[in-house]
């Protein structure tokens, strides 16, 4: 997840975002992955945890659809 936000963070100057949000978004639905089955298999303090850290994906996805219309037309 780390990973993701700082790969959705970044500028480029080409403005050619289509590789940096492709990988962004794979790393965080496989991040996703982890923490829903944290979420299933856990506790209650699990299930908190992983709840909050699944938060950044608003994030990643609002800059994928924010920069996605630009970068793959």
């Amino acid at each position: 997840m780390v990973i993701a936000l700082i790969l959705q963070t970044i500028t480029l100057a080409s403005q050619d975002y289509r590789t940096v949000l492709i990988v962004a978004l794979l790393l965080t639905l496989a991040a996703d992955a982890c923490f829903a089955t944290a979420f299933i298999r856990g506790r209650i303090a699990t299930r908190c945890a992983s709840v909050v850290l699944m938060l950044p994906t608003l994030f990643v996805v609002a800059d994928f659809v924010r920069r996605a219309p630009h970068s793959f037309s």
